[in-house]
């Protein structure tokens, strides 16, 4: 039996209609602002943590141990969690509308930031900053899988630091609000300043964005030598299923389903075995939905999604490059603000300032890394992990004056270009390790690939800080800090190896993402036939 389907069904290929220009701003817009918000959240501690280890009776030992490791490793376990949640619905559940879904996230935590201003014992305070590493450890992966959605390769790195730069914003605001309010307010205060603004962001989120087309920005051709493709996107493609002989489909076998109410499953397999144990790992399941015709991906398991993606080498050194990279964002976000103020001998409002051009230098250094990312993958996409691997080891270096050189009698001109040139040269690596992340992985299994990179990434906020308090109680502040930053040479390393795999990685996400149309639409003609709609 042969049958055609015109264009005018090529929705079933990417369903859902792609977002105007306005559309695409207003979502970057309100996806910053949160992430400025969620970030500014997270440093508000920093400022006055002796402040309230005094209130709370703690000794120095009990403060770091306490304030520092024990609030962020509940910060990471409970964003762990979140991570896995939040990436699980993002990817599996098609219905799901990415942006109400992230501004629930948003409302879990930042609750727990208002109530942060009516916590009077350490219990209290523990639980409410432990509901806010759920809303960071959710909104990562679900905020880049939309980006990767939204736009193009040779896009993602620029938007990338888009929306990064609101964590460099974010960092800085937070301790300026933090160490400025909390002196003169009391330390309570910077949670509502930064909490009611987050939860208007989460409204506008739930109500004003429209989610985009899964996989609508992924290119259609190979890399050329200079690794450019073709930059038509699938969702505005004049597509038209060819004619298909059902009959010699040996190679993408259907076999249907139903659960008699929600939907018909077909899975896809390289194997004529009607075993299910034939199927490779390659193999995936397709859900198509009666009342609408569409067709989603549904991987078989989270453990089968993890293989698939450690499988990829670019993706295993991402998420590597990761771990030790957690150590001295540890250092920065929980203890760098005290260590200034209590053992360099400056004030809590000057060690605020001086975090704070820190954090303007993260914001540049996120811009030099997404446009200095996007032009280098436009001549060679290996090319951007030079500059990546290459930033994270001068990280260390500028990182390191900061600990060993700044103090009380430093010239403000050193303190303030240390630090500038510190947040700078941190801030580079960031939306480039993103859009690699995001360029080497299939739209379908973004968020577990951002879930996996955010336990060890940005809720290495929430795990650095807890193994950096460990070292503290065994070398001390200062030595136990440059223990830490040697992490970003380790990083560095990893940046650096994945030149000589995200070539063949991005070709083979191109290609499998190509053949998932494909099968994609020959299961709708099949699924269509099959009930008597097409003739």
């Amino acid at each position: 039996m042969r049958t055609s389907m015109s264009t005018q069904n090529s929705e079933i290929i990417e369903d859902g209609v792609p977002l105007t220009q306005e559309e695409r701003r207003w979502t970057i817009t309100l996806y910053s602002l949160a992430t400025v918000l969620l970030f500014a959240d997270q440093n508000l501690l920093a400022p006055n943590l002796s402040a309230i280890a005094d209130e709370f009776g703690f000794d120095d030992v009990e403060r770091d141990a306490k304030l520092g490791g024990e609030i962020a490793l509940a910060f990471f376990f409970m964003g762990a969690v979140a991570s896995f949640i939040v990436g699980f619905l993002t990817d599996y559940i098609k219905a799901t509308n990415r942006s109400s879904l992230f501004a629930v996230t948003i409302f879990i935590g930042e609750g727990g930031c208002f109530m942060t201003y009516f916590t009077r014992t350490y219990g209290q305070l523990f639980w409410c900053r432990a509901m806010t590493g759920f809303s960071v450890g959710g909104s990562t992966p679900l905020i880049y899988s939309v980006l990767g959605d939204l736009y193009a390769a040779h896009e993602r790195s620029s938007v990338s630091a888009i929306v990064g730069m609101g964590t460099g914003i974010g960092i800085g605001a937070g301790q300026f609000v933090s160490g400025f309010l909390g002196p003169a307010f009391g330390w309570r205060v910077p949670f509502l300043v930064i909490a009611i603004p987050a939860m208007a962001v989460a409204t506008a989120l739930m109500h004003t964005v429209r989610d985009p087309p899964r996989g609508a920005k992924e290119s259609t051709s190979s890399l050329d030598h200079d690794g450019n493709g073709d930059s038509s996107d699938l969702s505005v493609m004049n597509m038209e299923v060819a004619m298909i002989d059902m009959g010699s489909s040996a190679h993408a076998r259907v076999r249907r389903t139903s659960d008699g109410e929600n939907y018909n499953s077909c899975i896809i397999t390289d194997s004529d075995d009607d075993d299910s144990s034939a199927l490779s790992d390659t193999s995936f399941s397709i859900v198509v939905h009666p009342e609408t015709n569409g067709v989603c991906l549904e991987l078989f398991d989270l453990i089968r999604s993890l293989k698939l993606l450690i499988r990829i080498p670019t993706v295993a050194l991402m998420i590597l490059q990761a771990l030790p990279g957690c150590l001295p964002w540890g250092v920065i976000n929980t203890y760098l603000n005290d260590y200034l103020s209590k053992d360099r001998g400056m004030s809590v409002e000057g060690a605020t300032m001086t975090l704070t051009i820190f954090g303007f230098g993260l914001f540049f250094g996120m811009y030099l890394g997404g446009k200095g990312g996007e032009r280098l993958y436009a001549i060679d996409v290996r090319y951007p992990s030079i500059l990546m691997g290459s930033a994270a080891i001068f990280g260390y270096l500028t990182m390191d004056l900061m600990i060993n050189d700044v103090h009380a009698s430093s010239s403000y001109l050193s303190i303030a270009s240390t630090s500038f040139v510190g947040g700078m040269g941190t801030g580079i690596t960031g939306p480039i390790v993103k859009a690699t992340l995001s360029n080497v992985t299939l739209p379908m299994l973004r968020g577990k690939a951002f879930a996996f990179l955010n336990i060890f990434d940005d809720l290495g906020n929430g795990l650095g800080p807890a193994f950096v308090s460990l070292l503290i109680t065994r070398y001390g502040r200062k030595r136990a800090f440059n223990i830490s930053f040697l992490g970003w040479i380790a990083c560095g390393v990893f940046n650096l190896f994945s030149f000589f795999y995200v070539r063949q990685d991005e070709e083979n996400m191109r290609r499998r993402h190509m053949q998932f149309i494909k099968e994609k639409s020959r299961v709708a003609v099949a699924m269509s036939l099959q009930s008597g709609e097409l003739l």
